[in-house]
């Protein structure tokens, strides 16, 4: 089995792709970017944690 290279224009994109790709070759653009993915899933992280010591809270109070 060969592989084919398919050679694209940058006609074949949509103007948000033509963006995207233009963004992706930026450093700080990408910096920012994974700076803002590891904040919404730090955040996320510790209301998942905070929601799970609620509930075992709750289990351990209904015990008494």
């Amino acid at each position: 089995m060969t592989a084919a290279k398919t050679i694209l224009s940058s006609s074949d994109f949509s103007p948000r792709v033509m963006e995207l790709r233009k963004k992706i070759h930026d450093a700080n653009y990408v910096d920012y970017a994974v700076q803002r993915i590891a904040l919404v899933l730090s955040r996320q992280l510790i209301d998942d944690t905070d929601q799970l010591f609620v509930q075992k809270g709750k289990r351990s109070q209904s015990a008494f």
